[in-house]
């Protein structure tokens, strides 16, 4: 009798424990740590929308004794970042930013100017698949590092953390990813993510880093240029269009992570590189203008200078 009451014991707890364990599915939790040296003072947690296109501030967490802690209820899945602050109330201009999942806990280790992320299951296939990319650029040559990084993805591509990982920071092309991933993930809780995707941002990327070759001299047309009117009439080019390097800033778009920076820093430099390209071609078509023009000026002053000679005569 006694030996079934506290089977009956053990069941009815097994029951509430895994009723417990379903009501906390959607539970998302953020443990930070904070190395020596790192003084941040505390974090600033927010989510965006599913298009990423809005932010939601969900709270500010105070680091004591190089520990805090975030916890919040999510009903999908949602990316999100932490902003330090400063001991002197600023807030960092960078910030880490991944996916915030249900069910899952992110344990976060600030070290200098790196943000290490390991935790559950979700978390750890995260971390695995960050080394891989870490290591693969530092060890190997480029060629090499492109061909462990994809043969890497193929054998994961059934890991929500590892897809995550790549889709987030598009290590790979996006559409690269699409028809690598089993149907399973593409229909699992991230199927959101991958819905909103059209491949414009493959595109524009293509398009952004494609090198045009440069034609040859012979295609720049150098019109004749006839004699000046005046002696010292030199006409100079126009400086007003040299192409300078900006950035429009969208105060309400989401903060960029330091690896977003890079590549629209990239993205701009290339853009730049082309204006730059055609500037010169220009300078160069004005340089040859200006040579004639100083040639056409010699002929000139030289066929005078003889006509003057000879009426003195």
């Amino acid at each position: 009798m006694t030996k079934n009451i506290i089977g009956l014991m053990l069941l009815l707890s097994g029951l509430t424990l895994t009723e417990t364990r379903a009501q906390g599915n959607n539970n998302f939790n953020i443990d930070v740590k904070v190395t020596q040296g790192i003084e941040d003072a505390g974090y600033l947690v927010q989510v965006f929308n599913r298009d990423q296109t809005a932010r939601k501030f969900l709270g500010k967490i105070d680091v004591k004794d190089k520990r805090t802690s975030f916890a919040t209820h999510l009903d999908e899945p949602l990316v999100g970042d932490l902003t330090a602050i400063f001991p002197n109330g600023e807030v960092c201009t960078a910030c880490v930013r991944f996916p915030f999942v249900p069910g899952e806990e992110c344990h976060v280790k600030v070290k200098n100017g790196t943000f290490e992320l390991t935790g559950t299951k979700f978390y750890q296939q995260w971390s695995d698949a960050d080394d891989l990319e870490e290591n693969a650029h530092k060890y190997y040559k480029q060629w090499e590092t492109d061909s462990i990084i994809l043969n890497y993805f193929k054998k994961h591509a059934n890991e929500e953390g590892c897809v995550m990982r790549y889709w987030q920071y598009e290590v790979l092309p996006r559409t690269t990813i699409l028809k690598l991933i089993p149907d399973e993930m593409r229909n699992g809780r991230f199927k959101p993510f991958f819905e909103r995707y059209d491949g414009a941002e493959d595109a524009a990327f293509l398009e952004a880093n494609e090198f045009e070759a440069i034609d040859d001299a012979d295609e720049i047309e150098v019109e004749e240029v006839e004699e000046p009117e005046s002696d010292f009439a030199i006409e100079t080019p126009d400086t007003a269009d040299v192409p300078t390097l900006h950035f429009d800033i969208d105060s309400n778009a989401p903060k960029m992570s330091r690896r977003q920076m890079k590549k629209a820093v990239k993205k701009q430099m290339k853009a730049m590189e082309k204006q730059m390209t055609e500037y010169m071609m220009n300078m160069q078509k004005h340089i040859e203008e200006m040579q004639k023009n100083v040639e056409s000026m010699g002929k000139n002053i030289e066929r005078r200078s003889q006509e003057g000679a000879i009426e003195y005569r």
